[in-house]
């Protein structure tokens, strides 16, 4: 496989940090979502949460008519507190003193680390599917997972029926859950509803092994979130090394699907896909 088919058929834009404070501004947000798209990527993941909806919308924003040549996979199940959502319209405001501040990023970073509120009834499922939708200018998404169940729910196997309502009423093409840890992948593939998980897969454990040989053989679509934040620096500090050599492992694999690339820099971005086009031009 060419590395533009790599790029196509096996890696996906994380678009977490799209839109957050944290992140990059709108413009550069657009611009890093249309190149990825120029250089082949075909996947982006968000969730209707991820910078209090503005992923959504940038995302739908950059895509425009090329829509429907991607894969957009969103996620729904939680939502921000009453104190939060009410800070949103002094965002445009503090965003670029917060991004400038070192201290002020340190105490954002641990305010997001802080578990987020859950809801997956059905009512709350289906308001946050449609407000997703209308973000995207889309009338569906290729994927909807439910967004970091715990174990007791995806048990129950409730919220799940939920979104074969949504997935039947044509909001979404497929459905699964997005795990933060390998037992609740275990949970997930036990069943049947589902034809995707999503999770943390680095660094590679045993358990990891089992839940990626049971998607397998169930031929459950695997994305795998978490190699560049899981490399180790090199004594430079620089981490590329490490993740260079792990995503290349990774796409020799037949079990994991998908590989996102989470960032908000171009440079990063393009430093993974100057890799596949390096290996190209290598064997040819």
């Amino acid at each position: 496989m060419s590395g533009v088919d790599v790029i196509g058929t096996r890696l996906g834009l994380g678009c977490a940090r799209l839109g957050s404070v944290l992140g990059c501004d709108r413009a550069d947000a657009l611009a890093l979502v249309q190149t990825a798209y120029d250089r082949g990527i075909r996947f982006f993941d968000t969730a209707n949460i991820y910078g209090q909806g503005e992923s959504e919308r940038m995302l739908g924003a950059a895509l425009g008519s090329r829509r429907k040549q991607t894969t957009i996979v969103t996620k729904a199940g939680q939502y921000f507190p009453m104190w939060m959502r009410a800070a949103r319209p002094l965002k445009g405001v503090i965003a670029p003193l917060i991004r400038r501040s070192g201290g002020g990023r340190q105490l954002l970073a641990k305010t997001r680390d802080a578990a987020l509120p859950q809801d997956f009834s059905q009512g709350y499922l289906q308001v946050c599917i449609d407000a997703s939708l209308r973000r995207l200018k889309s009338d569906y998404v290729d994927l909807l997972l439910l967004h970091s169940p715990p174990a007791d729910i995806i048990v129950r196997g409730e919220a799940v029926g939920h979104l074969e309502k949504i997935k039947a009423a044509g909001k979404a093409v497929s459905i699964g859950i997005s795990c933060e840890d390998t037992e609740s992948a275990l949970l997930a593939l036990n069943d049947p509803r589902i034809g995707a998980i999503e999770l943390p897969l680095w660094p590679m454990t045993k358990e990891i092994e089992v839940a990626l040989d049971r998607a397998r053989q169930r031929a459950i679509l695997v994305i795998g979130r978490g190699l560049m934040q899981a490399a180790a620096p090199n004594s430079d500090g620089d981490r590329w090394p490490a993740a260079r050599a792990t995503l290349s492992e990774a796409m020799a694999r037949g079990d994991i699907g998908r590989v996102l690339v989470g960032t908000t820099r171009l440079t990063h971005l393009a430093r993974v896909l100057d890799a596949f086009q390096e290996q190209d031009e290598t064997c040819s």
